[in-house]
């Protein structure tokens, strides 16, 4: 855990610009600057003044190309050793023929003029780390405040969902891998009666997939104004995304829609790339999958989709789960799997939604790590 936090923090200065670690770069030339010149000093004994300046100058370009070498591409960091190694070799030979006294003790004219160098290199590297760690400060508070909006305004599209009806109960949770997550739970009784529920999961996570997910609960609560089926709503989505987001992005999703009469439970259930639905019922012993393979929204213009029935009758639950559930991974690398998911919904298909929700997170929770939002839906015949 320890490395995998210290290569997240490299992987956060590798995707700040170039220009904004200026400040840093040259206060570390400043630093290892004033480190070389104290080293010449000592190394040099009475050369010229000329061969001090040569040697800070080349300590503090070092300093600064193995800072880009581990911020940028730390695969080339054997060859800075190199570089570092053969310019030090031809460095110590010009200086050699620099002329000079060859004597240990540097003359008193030279450690002034180390000591100013020093001095001056010192403060300066003072000043610009002073610079940037106040400019990244800024920067840092201005886009935690952002993040806080962010995650303030999901937490108003993506509200937990606590549906009760005489006949339904669902219930409906989301947790981000970050303060801003692509996933999305929600949950509409249309003006026929029925009620349609969805989970969406937008490809990616952080800002720029909760950015999409917002804009694809606008268009499906925008297009939910007509009771539509789950084909409906998908072939509408598919057509309007392309329009509002970047060439890669998608989502799966899980759609299904729950009518009840006098005569019974009407289901139906369409899906979209998403993982399969779980079915419990009381009379039978296993839980089923609802699966039904179909491509993404977002992801192909012209892409069909089509609706598949479920019996749903008193007792029954359904489940619909995000990848991030099924697919997280343990320390062996073992994912929790559907199969787990099934006998957490066996054992506790008696319990209240909300409980067999928190069950659920809490044996993800136990062993297994979380690098993706995760979500579920659950739904209640009663």
């Amino acid at each position: 855990m320890a490395i995998a936090r210290k290569w997240r923090s490299l992987e956060y200065w590798r995707q700040i610009p170039l220009y904004r670690l200026t400040s840093l770069l040259l206060a570390f030339f400043c630093l290892f600057g004033m480190i070389g010149c104290l080293i010449a000093v000592i190394e040099l004994g009475r050369k010229p003044l000329i061969a001090v300046v040569v040697w800070t100058v080349f300590t503090g370009l070092m300093a600064v190309a193995y800072l880009l070498t581990l911020f940028r591409s730390p695969r080339w960091l054997p060859a800075a050793v190199v570089a570092h190694y053969l310019g030090s070799v031809v460095l110590r030979s010009l200086v050699r023929h620099l002329g000079g006294v060859d004597s240990l003790l540097p003359s008193e004219g030279t450690v002034r003029f180390a000591g100013m160098l020093s001095l001056v290199l010192s403060f300066a590297a003072g000043l610009f780390f002073l610079r940037f760690f106040t400019r990244e400060g800024r920067l840092a508070v201005r886009m935690e405040t952002e993040l806080a909006l962010a995650q303030a305004i999901q937490k108003t599209l993506v509200p937990l969902i606590d549906f009760r009806s005489p006949a339904l109960e669902i219930y409906g949770i989301t947790e981000p891998s970050e303060k801003v997550g692509g996933d999305l739970v929600d949950t509409v009784q249309l003006s026929d009666g029925s009620v349609l529920a969805y989970v969406a999961d937008i490809a990616g996570h952080g800002l720029p997939a909760g950015i999409l997910m917002g804009m694809v609960k606008t268009a499906a609560r925008t297009l939910l104004a007509d009771p539509l089926s789950p084909t409906c709503l998908l072939e509408r989505l598919n057509l309007v995304l392309p329009q509002i987001k970047s060439p890669e992005a998608y989502a799966t999703a899980a759609v299904f829609r729950i009518h009840c009469s006098g005569a019974g439970f009407a289901a139906e259930y369409a899906l979209a790339g998403h993982p399969p639905l779980f079915h419990f019922s009381p009379n039978n012993p296993d839980v089923k999958l609802l699966a039904d393979p179909q491509f993404p929204v977002g992801l192909l213009p012209s892409a069909e989709y089509r609706d598949q029935s479920f019996q749903f009758t008193r007792g029954d639950i359904v489940l619909v789960v995000t990848d991030g559930i099924l697919e997280a991974l343990d320390k062996f690398g073992n994912e929790f799997g559907a199969e787990r998911i099934q006998q957490l919904l066996l054992q506790n298909s008696s319990r209240p939604l909300s409980e067999l929700a928190a069950e659920i997170f809490k044996s993800v929770r136990k062993d297994f790590i979380q690098t993706d939002d995760q979500s579920l839906l659950l739904a209640r015949a009663v």
